[in-house]
């Protein structure tokens, strides 16, 4: 099973991708709190699969993608609704 992790977390960040640009694109309109749960749910999950895995290639794109995507989470939504707060963002 531990040889798949590595798979499976690269399938999860790559769903994860696809809901939040759905999102974004207005092709699935979630609740903000839903939205923000699923994302950091999908996020830690597939970065602690990632860690998880053994040390092949599908950990190495699997981890720098959860990385990637998380750091963008994070800078696009938590961030700007930090700075935003009081403008109904």
């Amino acid at each position: 099973m531990k040889k798949y992790l590595g798979v499976i977390s690269f399938a999860l960040i790559i769903l994860v991708i696809c809901f939040f640009a759905g999102t974004i694109t207005q092709v699935i309109d979630p609740e903000v709190t839903t939205f923000r749960v699923l994302m950091i749910c999908g996020i830690i999950i597939s970065f602690s699969f990632s860690f998880l895995s053994e040390k092949r290639l599908w950990k190495k794109l699997a981890l720098g993608f959860s990385i990637f995507v998380g750091l963008v989470y994070f800078m696009a939504v938590e961030l700007m609704r930090i700075i935003f707060q009081g403008n109904g963002f």
